[in-house]
């Protein structure tokens, strides 16, 4: 029987110090952890907007114990017409966005896919609307994003807010 390998072994690969340092570089970012919760401080804080007759106020606490606790609330002349709890939490390797909209609505997470120094986005593509929830950092303000496909088109709204004071 002929054999199709070669009873020697091929010249070992060797690489330039630039390679390996590349090869170690790419070994680390594989490995760090996918979130840092104590880096989204930066969406702490009280935050604001308007849109014709509605006002958005949205709070964010300061990340501790693992988690950071949201709320946010829609205005229309002076009367609550939405309203919805948040919490980003981590459970190991893991962050979790879990919104809760009014007081009966079902529990659904998202999770982290993406961190960065100004934005954060977390996802769940079983989920009817949205998909997707990101928070960006911007000067003077918060921008926050859903997106996804809503009846199989695509949809997205934006939240532009302005820190206010917490007061």
């Amino acid at each position: 029987m002929m054999s199709h390998f070669s009873k020697t072994s091929p010249a070992p690969i060797t690489y330039g110090k630039g390679m390996r340092l590349t090869l170690a570089l790419l070994l680390v970012a594989v490995t760090t952890r996918a979130g840092d919760l104590p880096g989204l401080t930066w969406m702490s804080g009280c935050w604001s907007m308007t849109a014709g007759p509605m006002t958005i106020d949205e709070q964010w606490s300061k990340p501790a114990g693992g988690t950071l606790l949201g709320a946010s609330r829609t205005m229309k002349q002076d009367r609550m017409v939405f309203h919805e709890f948040m919490r980003i939490e981590q459970q190991g390797a893991e962050i979790t966005y879990t919104p809760r909209i009014g007081a009966s609505s079902k529990l659904v997470s998202f999770r982290l896919i993406k961190q960065t120094a100004d934005e954060v986005v977390f996802e769940n593509a079983a989920h009817d609307f949205p998909q997707r929830i990101i928070y960006r950092k911007v000067a003077g303000g918060l921008h926050a994003r859903i997106e996804g496909l809503d009846k199989g088109k695509p949809r997205s709204e934006d939240f532009p807010y302005k820190r206010v004071s917490c007061d």
